[in-house]
């Protein structure tokens, strides 16, 4: 017995305040009979908002002339979301029409005097076709920005990401003057971590250590990788007194969490933060040298711990 193959089912939405073209658009729709379609007619903007906040819409077939909003301003609209690819049916079938309606975001054009079953089949397949590769497309952009931008262990932002959102902050705070923090947070002997218990287990404990950061920040904090077992955590309108707090919150919970090696050996693992504070005159590299000082400081204190370092303007006032 030969198994009948499962159509294709797409939802296409038709926008037509004329029912007679509905009708025909309906009639070319139901000769189709290599997709299974789900057929939405609207004919005014409160109808065509609604379908389109209340569906997924595989497919938009818009009249260029539709009542209090046109067909081009739709086009614009769904364009500009990437709500769904839209086909425009056009009254006038000239080349400076055709050129308008490409050039607005429609993928398809179809006259409505030349309208066809074989005509809107067609546009169809292409204007899906072309909606694929798009997305496709898009997809790889996003992933090639995601890998330009996240450290891809950790998933927080990389060296240069945390860097150039340093350097915003540092742009702001020295022409609205706002505090801002920073913290420069090291993981205690990592090297003991992988040579023990294996370099496997070392990326775990990274994408742990991450994990921890990630979940015990505010949401307008922003942590990054800044390189091997180092990760940068600036803290937005927060001075030192409030990013001690927060850092020291950091340090205790990540001290009490227990990890786990390929054997079952349970370990534990420590941080030491350098914290500083923007002062007048700052740049990115004389607070990134100082959050290093300052984690120095740390480490040479006995680690698993926080040290602060005030910069020049405030160690006058002290």
């Amino acid at each position: 017995m030969t198994q009948k193959m499962e159509q294709p089912l797409i939802k296409i939405l038709v926008c037509d305040d004329d029912p007679a073209a509905r009708e025909l658009v309906r009639t070319c729709l139901q000769r189709i009979t290599d997709r299974e379609i789900v057929l939405l007619e609207v004919g005014c903007a409160e109808e065509i908002q609604d379908a389109l906040d209340k569906r997924r819409i595989d497919l938009v077939l818009m009249d260029n002339q539709m009542p209090a909003k046109s067909g081009m301003e739709w086009l614009a609209e769904i364009s500009k979301k990437h709500l769904a690819p839209v086909v425009m049916l056009t009254g006038s079938g000239t080349e400076e029409v055709a050129t308008q309606v490409f050039q607005g975001g429609a993928l398809g054009y179809l006259p409505k005097g030349s309208l066809s079953h074989d005509k809107l089949s067609n546009t169809i397949n292409v204007t899906l076709d072309k909606w694929t590769r798009l997305q496709q497309a898009k997809a790889d952009r996003q992933k090639l920005e995601r890998l330009a931008t996240f450290d891809s262990l950790t998933g927080l932002y990389n060296r240069q990401a945390i860097l150039a959102k340093l350097r915003e902050l540092v742009n702001l705070a020295n022409r609205y003057k706002e505090d801002f923090s920073l913290i420069l947070l090291d993981i205690d002997h990592f090297r003991r971590v992988n040579d023990r218990h294996g370099h496997l287990t070392g990326d775990e404990a990274l994408e742990k250590i991450a994990a921890l950061i990630r979940g015990n920040i505010r949401d307008t904090d922003i942590p990054g990788r800044y390189g091997g077992e180092e990760f940068i955590i600036i803290l937005p309108k927060t001075n030192l007194a409030s990013s001690w707090v927060a850092a020291e919150r950091l340090r205790s919970i990540i001290e009490k969490t227990k990890l786990k090696d390929f054997a079952g050996n349970v370990f534990a693992i420590t941080v030491s933060q350098g914290l500083v504070g923007w002062e007048r005159n700052d740049d990115t590299a004389s607070l990134i040298s100082r959050a290093d000082e300052a984690l120095h400081k740390a480490k040479e204190k006995g680690r698993n711990r926080v040290q602060i370092l005030l910069g020049p303007s405030l160690r006058d006032k002290v």
